[in-house]
């Protein structure tokens, strides 16, 4: 049962550990020729900023619409909102 703790809280550790920068992960693929990790860290960034960059005024709500890897996010009335959802 030890082992199976010890293994857990190695894991948590890990999982914790400081991320790479973008520089940093850069100037690897350009000394390996890999950039798939560069990619992914600015497909994470713009998924992250998508999530957060889409601020509505009172009275207006975020309606986002996803297309593929994709979202699309507009700023719509509560009331136009409810509208269009109402059957």
């Amino acid at each position: 049962m030890k082992t199976i703790a010890v293994l857990f809280l190695g894991f948590m550790l890990t999982g914790c550990g400081p991320m790479p920068t973008l520089e940093q992960l850069e100037d690897q693929a350009v000394l390996t020729g890999d950039w798939t990790a560069v990619e992914k860290y600015e497909r994470t960034a713009q998924r992250r900023q998508a999530r957060h960059a889409q601020v509505c005024e009172p009275g207006y709500i975020s309606y986002c619409v996803s297309e593929t890897s994709k979202s699309h996010c507009n700023c719509v009335s509560r009331q136009r909102l409810a509208e269009l959802l109402d059957f």
